[in-house]
């Protein structure tokens, strides 16, 4: 009440001085919230044809119920004109007055445009409202920039108090209370007289001396602690106009008419000598594109402005910063979307920001589509990437007891088999039919024709060659050569295939994947596939015209639970923990980075679904496209965008270099490989022995059988019997008689 009491005499002052005859007439209302009456009043009681308002409220709030009644009174016709008292335009909503013709005044001290606020707004936009009362708001009144101002403020003057002095408050703060002059607790304001602080007069020096920029521009302090040399911004609404900027006051140079060319330009964020333009750079919080740091630098100070971030984008903001000689605000897209179109043409995440005007340029994995190609300008990619499988890695296939096996099939083993038993059958019968398969064989009273390969030889003949040990028998006739030469040929290839492929089996570990492609997917049920929510996959999908694609959108559109993810991690983490159930269609690049992450149990499958690419983004029409799109073709020459990649990749990676290889990788052999040719060989011994055994006991039955026949023969002797003698003829023999062959037996006497 008071402050307007004294605004109003001074303007009246002010006024009187001057040589031209102004007539100002002061009105004040009663109730604001019920002012209908008192500006219908206003407005009969003021004759003129051009009627001219000067409103002056105490808050913002104020101002927004005055002038949300002026148009119910019809005083928002052409030929009003007000003047607003306040330095906070931008805070009030003025839309509404676009359309009667009335024109509005006033002025903005906090430039939205400055990289300095911007900056501010995004980290206020994101703390929570609970703790922070008045966060998670994109606007900012006047009088908390004051506050931030005036803090900043006090902080400077204490810095600069302890740099020239580091004990300087020793004996004011002890143990969290405030100390002042000769031990006094405490500052006591309201004794008489007034006891000042022991530092105030220190403080007020240094309040001089001190010159930053600021939320509400430039702050400084003159010798007699007013703030010097900063502006305001005229703003104007009229019809279908505004609010624009129409000119600027300053503090030392007064009013300055057609500034409105600087309404939207970003003003420098230091006072260096040289004017450098700052560009606004958003981008997203997605490893290892944009990463927060979670260290503090050694002197414990926290980490402030682009400090803050790690990743491949602000590596590769800080090459285009040296290409275009510019310096940069890098701040992450406040919603954490890439950005997709709406239902009225509005666009959200970094497109959205884009053509808002709230950045100039967009270092993100962004991928460059013809929808997002029809709103902003991209430059060349800096990146290809493609859409790719992403599943958990399958367990290692464990070597069974019969491993020595598996270079050969089950029906190539059983081929092997019958190959080996009609060989063996067909030499048998060759030997038994043919007559130079036939040997003599003499016996003491007979000759017998007898021939070797009998069944049992035959196998083993066959069994000799089939293990390149070679047998006792060999054919005679040129029918059993024939077949003999033919077996160790093939016994040649078999055993030379089976030793080639045996190495492999046995030394590389091996993975089987369920799925091998894309049609694998879309073919069978027992795995569920999904995707991230919003995006350039989401969009590949729904506009494909291929088949298979269109039949796996068909099922990720409306399974059940449902297989669309909001964001990449949680993706990733479904993958890992849905026991090979659940497989992510993800970019090529983000699938690289997660399977060389701990605990390293997701793999790439299949091939590429498509080809894209990441590129830097700027609006329509910017002078910025052509010069980053002529540094990324030179970063990809040198080389600098390859040893990015590596680095964030690779280099930084947690699972080896060779996680993307498991499958070739070499080691040594252990038991379980080889385990079954040692059940082999122990059965071979087991039944070996116990044949051997049997044939043991069969002996010593025929010879007591024998030793019996004897002793019978014996008894017959001694008691007088006639045992009968049986002898087997001598066998016939051809022998020279007279120079004559003829057949006759031959009795030997035994010597």
């Amino acid at each position: 009440m008071k402050a307007g009491l004294y605004r109003v005499q001074y303007i009246h002052t002010l006024l009187s001085n001057l040589s031209h005859n102004v007539e100002i007439r002061y009105f004040r209302l009663d109730d604001i919230h019920h002012a209908h009456e008192d500006l219908r009043r206003l407005d009969k009681h003021t004759p003129w044809s051009e009627k001219n308002f000067v409103l002056d409220m105490s808050t913002l709030d104020a101002y927004r119920v005055v002038l949300s009644q002026i148009p119910e009174v019809g005083m928002n016709r052409l030929g009003y004109n007000y003047l607003l008292a306040t330095m906070d335009m931008a805070s009030l909503n003025l839309q509404r007055f676009r359309h009667g013709g009335v024109n509005i005044t006033g002025f903005q001290m906090i430039n939205h445009s400055n990289p300095y606020v911007k900056e501010f707004l995004h980290s206020w936009s994101s703390l929570e409202p609970s703790v922070w009362p008045g966060a998670g708001k994109e606007t900012l009144e006047l009088a908390a920039a004051m506050s931030v101002d005036a803090v900043e403020a006090v902080r400077r003057v204490l810095d600069n108090m302890v740099e020239r002095q580091h004990n300087v408050f020793l004996s004011t703060f002890r143990r969290g209370v405030v100390y002042n002059r000769n031990l006094t607790l405490g500052i006591p304001c309201s004794t008489r007289p007034v006891i000042p602080w022991m530092h105030g007069p220190v403080m007020m020096l240094a309040f001089k001396e001190i010159s930053f920029e600021g939320l509400t521009g430039h702050v400084q302090f003159d010798r007699r602690g007013y703030r010097k040399d900063y502006k305001l911004d005229i703003v104007t609404v009229s019809l279908d106009k505004g609010p624009h900027k129409t000119g600027e006051w300053h503090s030392e140079r007064g009013l300055l008419q057609g500034q409105s060319d600087n309404w939207h330009r970003p003003a420098p964020v230091n006072n260096k000598t040289k004017t450098q333009s700052v560009n606004i750079v958003t981008s997203i919080l997605t490893k290892p594109f944009l990463m927060l740091k979670t260290q503090q630098d050694g002197s414990g100070t926290p980490l402030t402005g682009n400090n803050r971030y790690e990743g491949y984008c602000m590596d590769l903001a800080d090459e285009l910063q040296e290409y275009l000689q510019t310096e940069y605000i890098l701040r992450p897209v406040a919603d954490g979307e890439f950005g997709f179109e709406l239902p009225n043409g509005t666009w959200t995440g970094i497109i959205g920001e884009l053509r808002r005007g709230l950045a100039d340029m967009a270092i993100a994995p962004l991928t460059i589509t013809a929808d997002r190609e029809r709103v902003v300008d991209f430059a060349k990619p800096f990146m290809n990437v493609a859409i790719s499988i992403m599943i958990k890695r399958p367990e290692k296939q464990k070597p069974g007891v019969f491993a020595f096996m598996e270079p050969f099939s089950v029906p190539l083993w059983s081929c092997i088999v019958i190959a080996y038993v009609s060989v063996s059958v067909v030499v048998y019968l060759v030997s038994k039919f043919s007559p130079y398969e036939w040997r003599n064989r003499s016996y003491r009273y007979d000759r017998v024709v007898k021939y070797d390969f009998n069944l049992c030889n035959s196998f083993w003949f066959s069994m000799g060659a089939l293990m390149l040990q070679g047998s006792d028998h060999c054919p005679r006739s040129v029918a059993g050569r024939v077949i003999g030469g033919a077996w160790w040929f093939f016994v040649l290839i078999v055993i030379t295939s089976y030793t080639a492929n045996l190495a492999a089996f046995l030394t590389v570990e091996r993975m089987l994947t369920p799925i091998e492609s894309a049609d694998d997917l879309a073919k069978q049920t027992q795995i569920a596939y999904g995707m991230m929510e919003g995006g350039s996959t989401r969009k590949f999908f729904e506009t494909s015209q291929v088949p298979t694609y269109q039949t796996m959108w068909n099922y990720m559109s409306s399974a059940t639970p449902p297989v669309i993810v909001r964001t990449l991690e949680e993706g990733v983490e479904r993958v890992r923990n849905s026991k090979g159930r659940y497989a992510f269609l993800i970019e090529s690049s983000m699938n690289n980075y997660y399977n060389n992450r701990k605990p390293c149990d997701t793999v790439r499958v299949g091939g590429d679904l498509n080809l894209e690419g990441f590129g830097v983004a700027t609006p329509h029409g910017s002078e910025l496209k052509e010069m980053i799109s002529y540094a990324t073709l030179k970063m990809k020459e040198d080389g600098t965008l390859h040893r990015l990649e590596t680095k964030w990749w690779y280099e930084k990676g947690e699972c080896g270099s060779d996680t993307g290889h498991r499958e070739s990788k070499k080691r040594s052999l252990s038991l379980s490989n080889v385990a079954g040719v040692f059940y082999i060989l122990i059965t071979g011994l087991v039944l070996a022995i116990v044949l051997g055994l049997l044939e043991v006991c069969l002996f010593r039955r025929r010879a007591s059988s024998g030793l019996a026949a004897q002793k019978s023969q014996d008894f017959h002797t001694r008691t007088g019997g006639q045992p009968t003698l049986t002898r087997r003829l001598p066998p016939v023999e051809q022998v020279n008689v007279n120079g004559m062959l003829r057949q006759c037996r031959i009795l030997r006497h035994p010597r």
